[in-house]
């Protein structure tokens, strides 16, 4: 809330809107910035590499000389964007507003959309997926922690898994939107759409009153330290605040477990319409439907799991331990479900085995990034938010996308049957990470007090958390 005796600026307006309206204007940008993922890995937009059978080739891919390896460095580029953009947010909200920080990221990614649209060559389209990468790193930065603001008591984990629920809406819309675009318009009006989708959501988060974030910048002493600092006083701060993050043991072992999980859901991000397509050509008979109805089901399991997950927490008590028990039991759900969807011998069962095993998957999105905020200081949110996102990125999705592709086609043209034994074995790391949540869990479990402080009236730091949520 704006300081007793001082006036709200424009930069300072305490959540002019409502906190339900602040939650819609996030989860309808997040599915904006998630349509880009699924767009990238529409099988129809990326189409096939050149070949002695097609020596066009087929979408990007063919248009662009890409071959799967480079398609999954493709992907990769993205993250590194990603990777450097996070933590630049996240030091930057502490001197500068956090709501207009996300707008101009935003705006970012707009222009790189529309460099994918217009790539000429893959190093082109591999210099803007990483500008739409670093643009989207405010957002994924710094929202989470504006709704762990505003939620509610008793309905935070639900709040967080209402947002997070638009991940697998955005990227199931994406698959199926480059699918039913690509064949009528091409493979880079994709892209050129969603760009003009993104610009107005960007224009409006300058346009409308700046939301304060709980203990991070955006009153007057900030603005005026910001005014005054140096790239290597910031760079002090940015090193002080890290130091103070990774001895928090709770927060790392859960970011190192998530890291393991991320490595799955980026190779079937990247490769799970291609795969599904590859594996049951004759029953889904074009790229299109592959990516039509895998979208409906990443839509239907990701939304009904992301919501399951944060409504179980809620109903057995927002608490690291309780949290951490609900993501290890998903992630084995999931690992079983998805180890049987490559096993079967039909679509329909196929289907059903991916619907249920990803529902799993996605029930420990909220829970997860629960304890993300919960175990550090308010103001150390942004940064443990970034940091998150540069952790799972560097360790999962960013390697195992491209080494999925090298792997793939190592013995030469990929058969159903390797497609089969590919996918089966990445989703392996999903029992690393359950057994990391487990560990976790039984050691937070082991002492009630554990239980998160919650107690949003108070904006002193020291009272955001309780240093009872770290293992003893």
């Amino acid at each position: 809330m704006t300081p007793r005796g001082e006036s709200p600026s424009d930069d300072d307006v305490d959540d002019a809107a409502s906190a339900e309206a602040l939650l819609g204007l996030f989860m309808l940008v997040s599915a904006l910035v998630y349509v880009d993922r699924g767009i990238a890995s529409s099988a129809a937009v990326s189409g096939a590499p050149r070949s002695a059978r097609e020596p066009a080739g087929r979408g990007l891919q063919g248009a662009l000389g890409c071959s799967y390896a480079a398609y999954g460095a493709l992907n990769a580029a993205f993250m590194i964007g990603l990777l450097s953009g996070a933590p630049a947010f996240s030091a930057m909200a502490n001197k500068a507003c956090a709501f207009r920080l996300i707008a101009i990221g935003l705006a970012m990614a707009a222009v790189g959309e529309l460099g994918c649209a217009l790539a000429p060559t893959c190093g082109w389209a591999f210099a803007a997926r990483a500008l739409v990468g670093a643009g989207e790193a405010s957002f994924i930065a710094l929202a989470a922690p504006f709704i762990d603001d505003k939620a509610p008591k008793g309905a935070k984990t639900m709040w967080l898994a209402m947002f997070y629920a638009c991940v697998p809406f955005g990227v199931a819309f994406g698959i199926a939107f480059g699918g039913a675009v690509t064949p009528a318009m091409g493979w880079r009006w994709a892209f050129g759409l969603n760009a003009c989708a993104m610009a107005p959501a960007a224009a409006y988060c300058f346009w409308r009153p700046a939301v304060r974030m709980r203990g991070v910048g955006g009153d007057a002493n900030a603005r005026e330290a910001a005014a005054t600092s140096t790239v290597a006083s910031l760079t002090r701060a940015f090193a002080r605040d890290c130091k103070e993050l990774f001895v928090r043991e709770t927060y790392v072992v859960v970011v190192l477990g998530y890291a393991a999980y991320t490595a799955v859901i980026g190779v079937y991000a990247a490769w799970g319409p291609k795969a599904g397509f590859a594996i049951f050509r004759d029953e889904l008979h074009t790229s299109t439907n592959a990516d039509m109805l895998l979208g409906a089901i990443t839509v239907v399991s990701g939304i009904a799991g992301t919501l399951l997950g944060g409504g179980v927490v809620d109903k057995l008590g927002s608490s690291t331990a309780t949290a951490l028990r609900t993501s290890a039991i998903a992630a084995v759900g999931g690992f079983v479900c998805l180890e049987l969807a490559f096993r079967c011998q039909t679509f329909a069962s196929f289907a059903v085995c991916l619907l249920i095993g990803q529902m799993f998957a996605f029930a420990l999105q909220a829970p997860i990034n629960a304890v993300v905020l919960w175990s550090v200081p308010a103001r150390l949110r942004p940064l443990a938010c970034s940091m998150t996102t540069v952790t799972i990125h560097l360790f999962g999705d960013v390697p195992s996308p491209p080494l999925f592709g090298h792997f793939l086609e190592r013995d030469g043209a990929p058969t159903p049957e390797r497609w089969r034994t590919m996918c089966s074995t990445f989703t392996l790391l999903f029992v690393v990470a359950a057994g990391v949540f487990a560990t976790a869990a039984r050691r937070a479990g082991g002492d009630a007090r554990r239980q998160r402080v919650l107690d949003d009236d108070d904006d002193d730091d020291s009272r955001d958390v309780d240093d009872r949520l770290l293992p003893t």
